[in-house]
């Protein structure tokens, strides 16, 4: 593809030679502030709705049905593809790819915008459940990069899917409603933490054997004929606990070894500032790029370039398993598409096709933080409000673990942000020496794709209670809106 000529400046105008963060709220158009507020009123929703990934995928499959797309799965076996038509895939209900199909051939590739619905959270052990010193607690593993102590006296709430040993399915969760208990994670006191915990590293505050959540203090009362001293020296605080699960879901203890169970915060997202321009919640990485990409392609009618969107698991744990970016679902949903559209597909034509596909990576990243602006270089960082946030590379220390867009890409994504009024910033994730992350981004890069990490700014990234700008989730949907819908 060759890269559209900008025309020549008119007059002697003098170039800006200097560069300058452009402030998101101050460039934003008075006709665009209706615009943000639906969809920060649409994005608390989901939001709150959606805390696990299961429930992610369940909502945004239901969203797209009813605009329009198809499940590839559904579709009659030699049915072709036009342009304009909307398809989704779904790979074992933990992955999606959404498509729209363009006017050009596929195998002039796809522009793809790529994020990942996995956040971290605590996960239940297979068999969890014990009591000691009177109280039911519940044992947990938890998943992807967490600071253990932020997890500690917060209200918290659990979702679970089971399969239950009767072969019956079971979703539920407790915890979310006004009028639902919740559970904790305990701590010491600091009268009792001299000691035990205070001279404890950070990441040892809370040690992830000591994450186990409160679930019950009442014992069970005893059967008929069974004397209350002891009814048979049962554990009756847990057993009240077994007690509840069956009558209310028809669990025993097993079934929770063969759940998917998971304790998340049992606050909702809440707008944040005397202006409520910001959006506090769990979950904004990297649910907050995977709405913005919904926004965005919802929208596209017919593109010239088929546009997709794909939807990952495990990003936070590496991108492993089946639904992973290292999966083989990439090159699944691709064949599919090419044999709907093209009528069959080889591994000439899915190679073709992946080489020729330009994809933005959404994943949130850590703006500067000015109480802890020690560990950012302020002019190589992100501002919260201002704008989309390019990341030519991500990684750590010497760009360990990363892929480093081709400049080519970055120059048309740059002119389609001017073209279309997009203010937009650059930065990496903390100081050189200081740590960094990685996305989704080089998985796809390693399929021979042009990849470009393009998100926006999320502060107390990785915590229960995340905080974006409003603006920024905005400009993000304009964005990736733009790169779906338009040539570059």
């Amino acid at each position: 593809m060759e890269r559209k000529k900008k025309a020549a400046p008119a007059g002697k105008e003098s170039p800006i030679l200097g560069y300058k963060k452009v402030n998101g709220w101050e460039a934003l158009p008075p006709k665009d502030e209706k615009i943000m507020e639906e969809q920060a009123r649409r994005y608390l929703a989901f939001l709150g709705t959606c805390k696990t990934e299961r429930e992610t995928l369940a909502w945004l499959e239901q969203d797209a049905r009813r605009a329009g797309f198809q499940p590839l799965a559904e579709m009659k076996a030699g049915s072709r593809l036009k342009p304009g038509a909307r398809v989704l895939f779904l790979n074992k209900n933990r992955a999606m790819g959404l498509a729209i199909i363009g006017r050009r051939p596929i195998t002039d590739g796809l522009h793809v915008v790529a994020a990942h619905h996995d956040v971290p959270h605590l996960d239940l052990k297979a068999l969890p459940l014990y009591e000691k010193y009177g109280l039911a607690l519940l044992k947990t593993h938890y998943y992807g990069g967490v600071k253990k102590f932020q997890w500690a006296a917060l209200p918290l709430a659990l979702h679970g899917f089971v399969i239950t040993k009767a072969g019956q399915t079971v979703s539920f969760a407790i915890g979310e409603q006004p009028d639902e208990p919740v559970f904790s994670i305990t701590d010491l006191p600091p009268h009792l933490s001299y000691k035990v915990q205070n001279d404890r590293k950070a990441t040892e505050v809370l040690k992830g054997e000591e994450l186990n959540i409160l679930v019950g203090n009442r014992p069970r009362p005893p059967a008929k004929g069974e004397a209350a001293k002891d009814a048979k020296g049962e554990e009756k605080v847990k057993g009240a606990v077994l007690d509840y699960l069956h009558k209310t879901w028809g669990l025993v203890e097993e079934d929770l070894a063969w759940a998917e169970i998971s304790a998340v915060p049992a606050f909702p997202p809440r707008e944040i500032g005397f202006q409520r321009e910001l959006i506090g919640g769990f979950g904004h990485d990297d649910r907050a790029c995977v709405m913005a990409a919904w926004e965005a392609i919802r929208e596209v009618k017919v593109p010239e370039h088929t546009a997709a969107v794909l939807l990952f698991d495990k990003e936070e744990i590496g991108s492993a398993g089946a639904s992973g970016a290292q999966s083989m679902m990439i090159a699944d949903f691709f064949t599919s598409l090419i044999e709907r559209t093209a009528g069959a597909a080889s591994y000439g034509t899915l190679r073709q096709t992946m080489t020729n596909s330009y994809v933005l990576s959404g994943d949130t990243n850590a703006p500067i933080d000015p109480t802890f602006d020690a560990a950012w270089d302020a002019t190589n960082s992100g501002y919260l409000g201002n704008g989309v946030w390019i990341c030519k590379f991500t990684g750590s220390a010497g760009k360990v673990g990363s892929s480093e867009a081709d400049v080519e890409f970055i120059a048309r994504i740059r002119d389609l942000l001017i073209d279309e009024k997009i203010p937009y910033q650059f930065g990496e994730m903390g100081k050189v020496d200081e740590g960094g992350g990685g996305t989704v981004a080089k998985f796809l890069a390693q399929q021979n794709m042009h990849v470009l990490d393009v998100a926006l700014p999320v502060l107390s990234l990785h915590s229960p209670f995340e905080i974006l700008a409003k603006v920024d989730y905005h400009y993000t949907i304009r964005a990736y809106r733009a790169f779906l819908a338009k040539g570059l």
